[in-house]
């Protein structure tokens, strides 16, 4: 895993810390299963022994204190006249009996009061605390997994929130980079993959770890020499982990990528879908989307395969350390020895209870070793995810307004364009020297042939690019000391591809304008010649709603409602771009004098290929390669 991705689930991380008391309730209740189930297994012992032996726990007590104080008396008594019981006061032997008879007998009052003094009767007992405790267990597990169930949707929820709220504010360059399936993909699917990596590392990554750990201190309380026997295949697993995670990592990475392919071809689709019927490409796009599915599902068949291969091996290796331990164990139990050839594994020969109780641990351990390989499929997956999610916030904008800016009067009285170029690619400039100079309340258009470079003209008067070269002025003032919002308070574009919101008419006309009053909003409608049609032919009048991206309206009732809209913002300066190509002549004709009678109010730039709409103009332009010329009036227009 690079470190570069790691870095970015840090910051998932780190913004998780700000929730730290929901998270310490959950690693708290981790830490209670790990116990609860470290102390399960223990619980085993008493019943090895009732069974075995057919004592019951005060009976094995006793019988461990009377062993004990009889060893204790032999050391007291022989401690003058044998060195090996002089030896034992001096090494702690003797200061060992003495607290573990208090110990046990201490607790033969406690069970002579609390338990059954029948074998049977302390196993049932012993089995129903069992039962108890487990259910207690998963109650903690469940409440562990909604805390950070919690945190992580929260993040995750305000993730999202920030690439939205990021994609609004993104220029033109740095949004088609990224294009609306990839910052589709990022608010959907590579941000869940973050929430279930977030889910795993605060949850799963925390506790079933606590739960190998209270597993093998058990087995370590047993028989420390014997569980380093056992743990000699562990490198192994190692190796093996970290061979999977690796080639986890480039599959995650190709799966995010190729889920942002498959929302592209869907968004593409069916954005078109009347262009697919019309062409029959039906059969076409169903392949498309065919191959970019069965793409994704076989990437996604690698990550289940790597993912899965490390399960059957770590348990592989986890059978393999159980099998040496019960042949170890075996051995030395068998033979009552101490020493596997010249090593030794404990001080005492190891009874059958304790050996079968640290079988019992390591099995325990087994069980949260193999969930971890899924657990670390999951955190690589978020750390790819986090990547991609914390690379697109923090990528730089183009178009960025100073720390302080100018305020203007409105209205203003003068825009200027002075020595303006501009290239999306060096090698090829789409502007070139451009000056013009607009007063107030002047009406002028620009003609010239697609890819003439009056768009790209239109996108820097909106300040979505900024210039290459020269620079864009209001009464004197740099767009560029201006800020954005200022500015594009004071335009209003209505453009050829209208674009509308699948709410009610009356809501499209009032985007932009939300202190309007309904009244007004009908006035500007009036304005542009839409009135009629929305209160005839629309079934609810302005209450209709236009449906996605106004499909349920033709072209030229879009561009109307447009331009009721743009009418209705008062704007400083209104820019046409082929806002009527799609409007009937007789309709044309209406806008034509509605802007007419409009005419002084604001600024009006028309980008236009029809000659009707010149007469409107205080001066006309041409632009041609990128160069704008100003055109006779006397002379014939060629557009």
């Amino acid at each position: 895993m690079s470190d570069h991705g790691m870095k970015n689930f840090k910051k998932a991380v780190r913004d998780s810390l700000h929730h730290w008391p929901t998270i310490l309730m959950a690693t708290v209740c981790s830490l209670g299963v790990a116990m609860l189930w470290g102390a399960n297994i223990g619980a085993l012992s008493p019943v090895i022994r009732m069974t075995l032996e057919g004592d019951s726990t005060q009976t094995w007590l006793q019988k461990s204190i009377d062993s004990d104080q009889l060893e204790l008396d032999q050391l007291t008594q022989a401690k003058d006249s044998d060195p090996a019981s002089a030896a034992a006061f001096q090494n702690g032997r003797v200061d060992d009996l003495e607290r573990r008879i208090s110990w046990n007998k201490w607790l033969l009052v406690w069970a002579n009061a609390w338990l059954p003094h029948s074998p049977f009767e302390t196993v049932c007992l012993i089995m129903g605390v069992l039962v108890v405790s487990t259910l207690v267990k998963h109650v903690m597990m469940l409440t562990s997994d909604l805390l950070i169930g919690r945190v992580s949707t929260e993040i995750v929820r305000n993730l999202r929130t920030r690439i939205f709220d990021q994609s609004l504010e993104m220029d033109r360059k740095t949004y088609q980079s990224y294009g609306t399936s990839g910052i589709l993909a990022s608010i959907t699917h590579t941000s869940e993959s973050l929430s279930h990596g977030l889910i795993n590392f605060f949850g799963a990554a925390i506790r079933e770890p606590l739960r190998i750990i209270a597993s093998l201190a058990g087995a370590f309380i047993i028989c420390p020499r014997l569980l380093l026997l056992s743990l000699v295949l562990a490198p192994l697993s190692i190796l093996v982990i970290t061979w999977s995670n690796r080639k986890i990592k480039q599959i995650a990475t190709g799966i995010l990528q190729k889920n942002t392919g498959m929302h592209d071809v869907i968004l593409e689709t069916l954005s078109n879908i009347f262009t697919v019927q019309a062409y029959t490409m039906e059969a076409e796009e169903r392949e498309r989307f065919s191959v970019a599915a069965k793409s994704m599902q076989t990437t996604g068949l690698k990550l289940v395969f790597f993912s899965g291969i490390s399960r059957p091996f770590m348990e592989l290796v986890g059978v393999g350390m159980i099998a040496m331990t019960v042949c170890a164990g075996s051995y030395l139990v068998l033979n009552q020895q101490t020493h596997i050839g010249f090593i030794k594994i404990c001080d005492e020969p190891l009874p059958i209870p304790s050996l079968l109780l640290f079988f019992g641990f390591l099995v325990a351990a087994s069980d949260p070793l193999r969930k971890l390989s899924g657990v670390s499929t999951a955190v690589i997956t978020g750390s790819i995810a986090a990547d991609m999610l914390y690379g697109m916030l923090e990528r730089p904008v183009t178009v960025q307004e100073k720390p302080v800016t100018v305020t203007i009067p409105r209205p203003h009285k003068k825009l200027t364009i002075e020595n303006l170029s501009f290239a999306y690619d060096e090698a090829c400039p789409v502007l070139k020297s451009v000056d013009l100079q607009i007063p107030f309340g002047k009406t002028i258009v620009i003609l010239g042939a697609n890819g003439s470079g009056k768009s790209t003209l239109i996108q820097l008067l909106c300040r979505f690019y900024d210039p290459s070269s020269g620079r864009i002025m209001v009464d004197g003032h740099d767009y560029l000391d201006m800020s954005i919002q200022d500015i594009r308070r004071r335009i209003t574009l209505v453009s050829q591809t209208t674009e509308l919101f699948n709410r009610t008419v009356m809501e499209n006309i009032r985007y932009g304008s939300p202190d309007s009053t309904e009244q007004e909003a009908m006035e500007a409608a009036k304005l542009a010649h839409a009135h009629n049609f929305i209160e005839n032919a629309l079934s609810e009048g302005y209450q209709t709603i236009v449906g996605q991206a106004g499909q349920k309206l033709s072209g030229g009732q879009r561009q109307r409602i447009a331009l009721a809209r743009a009418i209705l913002r008062k704007p400083e300066i209104l820019i046409l771009d082929e806002s009527t190509s799609q409007i009937d002549m007789a309709s044309e004709l209406q806008i034509r004098q509605t802007l007419q009678d409009l005419k002084g109010q604001f600024t009006t730039i028309i980008v236009t290929h029809r000659e009707a709409l010149c007469a409107l103009a205080d001066e006309i332009y041409c632009m041609e390669n990128g160069i704008l010329s100003r055109v006779n009036a006397s002379a014939p227009i060629a557009a």
